[in-house]
């Protein structure tokens, strides 16, 4: 039981099932944004690049003349700052444009700690909705929050429809934040590493066909129909999130808007996990019937592939969240067929006659099959020594030289060589051997001889081109 004043902190594992994106909302261009590095994509760190660049005035001065573009930029630092996405499936022509995975200022991606508790929040709505239909009560408060046809039997406008959804959930839930049910429950935001983000190719599902979103037609083969590219959470990534209950304000609900249905949020993770599975089970459910309907068989395998996992997984709380969970998972998808057709005609949803909702995202795996934004809240306990291998992964790099990393994909690219090849090489040594004296200098000889002791190579190099580079570390 939750005592005044005292906070509820479940620390938890985060898994990414399927690929997700949280978006930043911009879009990434090829020569302005990244470039093509050997068939992959490669993110720029303009500002960093620059700063290396104007450190050296001669080459900045011909950049500022020549009108430079972004591999002149490169070109120019000597090194690559910044960071490769691979593709998820069979690599592909470099996209002219991309959607960009929200990230912190140090380029990590992250799942915002507000998609996460949207998403909560959605699920519990729709369960509690679902929960009390059969109350006539119930159906006549929702009706009364819905806009009546004027006295011609002409329905309002479309625009409405939000308005109306508006109104249910302020009655539901409260009018503003400081009066809202979910007040008490918090969400950490979820930070991811670089190394989890892949380049995805997403393909529109519509009506049994495949949606072009440039030529405004639809194709019978999805190779035809051009989709979109984005940077997502590719499937297998791991982190850590943090739930929490304010205790305080769930001791007192002097602050609740009168009306509202405070028990709609479970009071700890037990309680939040069985809801959410429950809600988790029926959109699976309600996709694998409509893939069926589709004729697709590979993503309905993909739905009820999550489906047998989690009826397999009594530890974990599944999810489905931000971009790409559709209409169905935006409003909770709490509405009986009947409810869904009375809003259709009232809000003019959808085209007459016509399946609603009608389109899915699919990310392409062999073809396109993967449903988007599924996750999965796991135990901290059964993911702790993934979690903390993780990290002195990410220490290690953190403490590695970035000149360093850099300069060995930039010198295995070159080559056409591994970067094992590369950090033996007489290459890496005669580039090490040019940097001024100093900090950085200092810090690169100090990573280069870690890591060529963690091969068992600087005391007895092996080869001529080590060797030779060894007698310039020497010196």
């Amino acid at each position: 039981m939750n005592m005044k004043g005292i906070n509820q902190t479940v620390k938890l594992g985060l898994e990414i099932l399927t690929p997700t994106q949280a978006g930043s909302g911009e879009e990434l261009l090829k020569d302005f944004d990244y470039i093509d590095r050997a068939g992959e994509v490669f993110i720029v760190d303009q500002e960093q690049s620059f700063n290396v660049v104007a450190s050296g005035n001669l080459a900045l001065d011909s950049l500022m003349v020549s009108g430079f573009k972004l591999n002149d930029l490169v070109k120019a630092a000597g090194q690559d700052f910044g960071y490769r996405i691979p593709w998820l499936s069979n690599k592909q022509k470099i996209p002219d444009k991309l959607r960009e995975q929200v990230k912190d200022a140090f380029n990590r991606p992250y799942l915002p700690g507000s998609a996460l508790k949207g998403a909560i929040r959605t699920a519990l709505i729709a369960e509690w909705l679902r929960s009390v239909m059969q109350s006539k009560d119930i159906l006549k408060h929702i009706e009364s929050l819905l806009p009546s046809r004027d006295r011609y039997g002409r329905a309002p406008k479309a625009k409405s429809a939000s308005s109306a959804s508006n109104n249910l959930m302020e009655a539901l839930t409260g009018k503003d934040a400081q009066q809202d049910i979910f007040r008490p429950f918090k969400t950490t935001d979820a930070l991811f590493n670089s190394s989890d983000l892949c380049l995805a190719d997403i393909r529109w599902l519509n009506e049994n066909r495949w949606r072009s979103m440039v030529q405004k037609k639809s194709f019978e083969d999805w190779k035809d129909a051009d989709g979109i590219c984005a940077e997502v959470l590719k499937p297998g990534s791991i982190t850590l999130a943090t739930l929490q209950w304010d205790g305080f304000l769930l001791s007192d609900s002097c602050w609740q808007q009168k009306g509202t249905i405070a028990n709609i949020l479970p009071k700890d993770f037990a309680g939040l996990k069985e809801l959410l599975n429950k809600h988790a089970k029926y959109r699976l459910g309600k996709e694998i019937e409509f893939y069926q309907t589709q004729g697709k068989q590979q993503p309905k395998d993909e739905c009820q592939r999550i489906l047998t996992q989690l009826e397999k997984d009594p530890d974990a709380a599944y999810l489905q969240l931000s971009w790409g969970s559709g209409w169905r998972g935006m409003t909770g998808d709490w509405a009986s067929e009947d409810q869904i057709k009375s809003f259709r005609e009232l809000f003019g949803l959808g085209k007459p006659g016509r399946p609603f909702p009608k389109t899915r995202r699919l990310v392409v795996n062999g073809e396109p099959k993967l449903p988007l934004g599924w996750i999965r809240l796991l135990p901290y306990e059964t993911v702790a020594d993934r979690l903390e291998q993780q990290q002195v992964r990410q220490e290690v790099t953190a403490n590695q030289s970035q000149w360093v990393t850099q300069k060995i994909s930039q010198i295995a690219q070159q080559n056409r060589s591994s970067e094992k090849d590369a950090l033996r090489g007489k290459a890496l040594a005669e580039a090490w051997s040019t940097l001024p004296d100093g900090s950085e200098k200092t810090a690169a000889l100090a990573d280069i001889k870690k890591r060529w002791q963690a091969e068992n190579w600087w005391d007895e190099p092996n080869g001529k081109s080590a060797k030779q580079a060894k007698a310039i570390y020497d010196q």
